[in-house]
């Protein structure tokens, strides 16, 4: 192997990447969110140029442009503690005015009125475990109560009359969910889609013409469109994709069609389907990769998104809908001569599939084959997709396999693949983890002598107890911002999404020992391995206790634990200077340890 260079991680971690791309009602600008400045902000192209919009002093998580036009509503918190406030800015002038100003508050954007003039949101300024319904009139700032007390729930559109919302309530783990007709006036909530069995609902929309459409598990083990009358009663199926979910969908302006994206095993695909008849035709995507953002502007002659691959960094493109080639807005352009993600997939220990991702270092093989470092996807209701992770094309420029498995637990892959590791099974997908490395050592892709475990947040808990419940198998590992004990992190995380981390891990009041089991910091005596831990101060999801009490054990054990402090972020980092300092620190790690 060549000597690993740390310093050479710092130009990749500085590319710029381009989100969250929306049309102006107009449809003479598109505005974006975008991380060149050094953190994200808005940005806007007019007349083919792009340019700046804020230059707010926290970095900027959200948007949404005013029906009329002429305003835009961004969110933003202080240092990453996702107590969102909201912020309205005109854009030609940049003027800029505080909707909220609550900083212990968290205010989730929910959706404008059709007519512009009201604006719906949860917060929870009541009760800190509660988001409550709100809607603000935007002339005078008067802020409505709708509906009683629901606990965690969010706004997805007003009805297109204006005197209802769209809402979804989260019951327990964000794959049991409810959807709701909540009427503005009285509070009265009339069911959507209502079904006895749980149900996860990643979007809905309100149409014209009455009633809706839902992307949701309605029926089976997938995501599907489905459509639901004026009354909340479906209308059935629409469309949905053989053996893969579906990820969004933009209905068209004539809202006789929409564009989908499909997830097939972590590859995104576009297509075009008719509401009516639910005929559909591929739309090309212009590079294998993941769609994000996805919206058809007025005129409808094309689908505006983000698009971002293994080797190319998340950018601005417009796909016409006749199927002429696409075109890039916006972005980065994609780095000559990375590497792409390899597909595959084994047998784990009782025969089930377990999908996962190869990044293969370009040149001949070791004959003990490659240092690896195994790579965890948080969540854990998430998925290992084939984006642009500066981290990975680093560590494969040095020589260095990356393999990063959707272990059992992943979404993705159905309803039924995504509960394999919950509360009494979490260690499943452990075994799952320790299963693939001995598969790809046996076959001489991985030296087994050098392998590094990395993650974050749940991932950060997977290497924990990767090196706790296996601690001779790995050479290094690196966990940022994980979970070290469930009961102090089921204790200290936000209130306002406490319901569901409960839902997922086990109740501390009645599942005390099997948490206790399977929390790392119970059995830190059996980590052998070198550690390096990076954990933020304002971090509200897994607070920074769960990474102090481990840094302060490994001290105390007498065991190598590096341990770097950030201030003023949250759960990631998304500073320029923090993220030079968070993967230089990794960069040196690794060159020391692997």
């Amino acid at each position: 192997m060549a000597q690993i260079d740390p310093s050479s991680i710092l130009p990749l971690v500085e590319i710029p990447s381009a989100r969250a791309p929306a049309c102006s009602p107009t449809g003479d600008a598109v505005a974006f969110i975008d991380d060149r400045s050094g953190m994200p902000q808005l940005w806007i192209i007019e007349d083919g140029e792009a340019r700046q919009l804020t230059d707010h002093p926290e970095p900027v998580n959200s948007f949404a442009w005013s029906p009329i036009g002429t305003q835009i509503l961004f969110t933003a918190d202080c240092g990453g503690d996702e107590r969102w406030q909201l912020y309205l800015l005109q854009p030609e002038t940049g003027a800029i005015r505080a909707l909220t100003a609550d900083p212990m508050t968290v205010h989730m954007w929910g959706a404008f009125s059709p007519d512009g003039q009201q604006i719906a949101f949860t917060a929870n300024d009541r009760q800190k475990d509660q988001l409550d319904l709100r809607v603000m009139e935007l002339a005078t700032g008067a802020v409505q109560a709708v509906a009683e007390a629901a606990g965690h729930q969010e706004v997805l559109s007003f009805a297109p009359d204006g005197a209802s919302l769209l809402v979804r309530r989260t019951l327990g783990a964000a794959s049991d969910q409810k959807l709701e007709l909540v009427e503005i006036a009285t509070g009265r909530r009339s069911p959507v889609l209502d079904a006895d069995r749980r149900v996860k609902f990643a979007a809905a929309r309100m149409l014209k013409a009455g009633g809706g459409l839902a992307l949701c598990d309605f029926e089976g083990d997938r995501m599907a469109l489905w459509g639901f009358d004026q009354h909340g009663a479906s209308t059935g199926c629409v469309f949905r994709a053989e053996g893969c979910d579906l990820d969004a969908f933009a209905r068209e302006p004539d809202q006789d069609s929409a564009v989908v994206t499909i997830n097939e095993d972590g590859f995104c695909r576009l297509a075009r389907v008719n509401l009516t008849t639910g005929e559909s035709r591929p739309l090309a995507v212009p590079l294998d990769g993941v769609v994000t953002g996805l919206t058809v502007p007025a005129g409808g002659n094309v689908a505006l998104c983000a698009v971002a691959g293994a080797a190319n960094p998340s950018a601005i493109w417009e796909l016409p809908l006749s199927g002429d080639t696409a075109v890039k807005r916006h972005g980065a352009e994609p780095l000559p001569g990375e590497v792409e993600a390899e597909l595959s997939a084994f047998n784990s220990f009782d025969g089930l599939r377990v999908p996962f991702f190869l990044y293969r270092p370009k040149g001949e093989a070791p004959p003990s084959g490659w240092p690896a470092v195994f790579i965890i996807h948080g969540g854990p209701e998430m998925q290992w997709r084939p984006e642009w992770r500066a981290d990975v094309q680093w560590l494969v420029r040095q020589g260095i396999m990356v393999v990063a498995p959707n272990v059992r637990g992943s979404t993705g892959y159905g309803r039924r693949y995504h509960g394999l590791d919950d509360r009494e099974k979490r260690l499943n997908s452990l075994v799952d983890l320790t299963a693939l490395r001995a598969y790809l050592v046996a076959d001489g892709t991985v030296d087994g002598a050098r392998t590094c475990v990395f993650g974050r947040s749940y991932g950060g808990y997977m290497v924990m107890a990767a090196l706790a419940e296996t601690p001779d198998l790995w050479r290094c590992g690196v966990n940022f911002y994980g979970i070290g004990n469930f009961a102090t992190h089921l204790l200290a995380t936000g209130p306002w999404a406490r319901q569901i981390r409960v839902a997922e891990y086990g109740d501390p009041a009645t599942d005390a020992e099997m948490l206790a089991r399977i929390s790392p910091v119970n059995r830190i005596d059996r980590v052998r391995a070198p550690l390096l831990m990076v954990h933020a101060d304002r971090d509200p999801r897994v607070p920074p206790c769960e990474s102090e009490i481990i840094n302060s054990l490994m001290f105390g054990l007498g065991r190598r634990c590096d341990f770097l402090r950030i201030s003023h972020e949250g759960h990631g980092f998304k500073r320029i200077d923090n993220i030079r300092r968070v993967f230089g620190t990794l960069a040196e790690f690794i060159a020391q340890e692997l």
